[in-house]
């Protein structure tokens, strides 16, 4: 009996991806919009969690004022994750391996380097060290739930290895998605001091000191949800892919809008050269894929698309997308202006 989705079949894997989407939506809200009050403790201006950072202690806590960008890009990342589960709520779990797979990894991944990183100048709340682990129990818990009735292994024993998409365009997109997405990943996991050092610190009241190694591996750890996802498409073939792309078209159409208002609103840190390289990564990254969906389109990517269970064709798509991009642009104005 479903508790409220009726296209999920299992009752407790309902459960526990309702569980997963309420702690991702809560900490991918915080993040986006309020990592500036997360990294400083919260005390003069709205944050919905805490870190527990102290700025008018002395000496300061090591990681007061560290990473606001960085956490807001993670934010950006779990927002994505979050959107991917409640698509499955949404629309069944059947064949949908090739979205939670990719998700377990990459949240696998952040358990290992949230515990391997952690130190006393991470943040003073260690709710995230706990938190990561168990949000991945129960995501993993959740996946095996939904492996009887709801037929999410379907087609995973036909798994491919080779080139599944045709277009060359689309190819050769996907191919350099996941080039740079693999850059990103094994430097921010395996070299996190070259992203903290090439940071110019800014006002620390602003959270615009350098971030810590947590931060910046926990990026890495969610970016390979991404990169696994274009991994999948590009194997498996397009078609039916779709609840696989629009996570990620999501998350990047986020992180460009986020881009715009970051640096229309600032305050800003002094970009250095990998810095620009790094800022304009986002928006580089949501323009190709997007020209890949597109191009994808001819080989059913589409194929099967539903919203709450309901065909949906192209042209229905491209007014959820445009009217979507208002909404989250219209939620950061709402936020700047309100000074939040």
């Amino acid at each position: 009996m479903a508790l409220i989705f009726d296209r999920i079949k299992s009752t407790p894997g309902e459960a526990l991806l309702l569980l997963t989407a309420l702690v991702t939506l809560v900490y991918s809200l915080n993040f986006m919009f309020f990592s500036t009050c997360y990294t400083t403790g919260g005390g003069d201006c709205f944050t919905i969690l805490s870190n527990g950072l102290d700025g008018s202690s002395t000496p300061l806590d090591m990681a007061y004022g560290a990473g606001a960008p960085e956490t807001a890009f993670n934010g950006i990342l779990m927002f994505g994750i979050f959107i991917s589960t409640v698509l499955i709520l949404n629309e069944g779990g059947r064949g949908k391996w090739t979205v939670m797979l990719p998700v377990l990894a990459g949240l696998t991944i952040a358990t290992a380097v949230i515990w391997m990183f952690w130190n006393d100048a991470s943040e003073s709340s260690e709710a995230p060290k706990f938190l990561t682990p168990i949000v991945t129990i129960t995501y993993a818990a959740a996946y095996f739930m939904l492996r009887g009735e709801d037929e999410v292994d379907e087609g995973l024993n036909s798994i491919s290895f080779g080139i599944g998409v045709k277009d060359p365009v689309a190819l050769m997109g996907l191919v350099i998605v996941i080039a740079t997405g693999l850059f990103y990943v094994f430097r921010q996991i395996a070299n996190p001091e070259s992203v903290i050092d090439a940071v110019t610190p800014g006002d620390v009241s602003d959270g615009l000191l350098a971030p810590t190694k947590v931060t910046v591996a926990f990026t890495g750890a969610l970016l390979l949800t991404y990169v696994l996802w274009a991994v999948v498409i590009l194997t498996q073939g397009a078609r039916g892919m779709w609840p696989v792309a629009h996570p990620a078209l999501f998350a990047f159409l986020t992180i460009t809008i986020a881009n715009y208002f970051g640096f229309v609103f600032g305050p800003l840190r002094e970009f250095s050269e990998q810095n620009q390289m790094d800022a304009i990564s986002g928006p580089a990254t949501m323009l190709l894929f997007l020209l890949v969906y597109l191009r994808l389109r001819e080989e059913g990517i589409e194929e099967g698309m539903t919203f709450q269970g309901e065909p949906m064709d192209s042209s229905s798509f491209n007014r959820f997308f445009v009217m979507s991009a208002i909404a989250i642009s219209a939620s950061f104005m709402l936020v700047e202006l309100s000074g939040l």
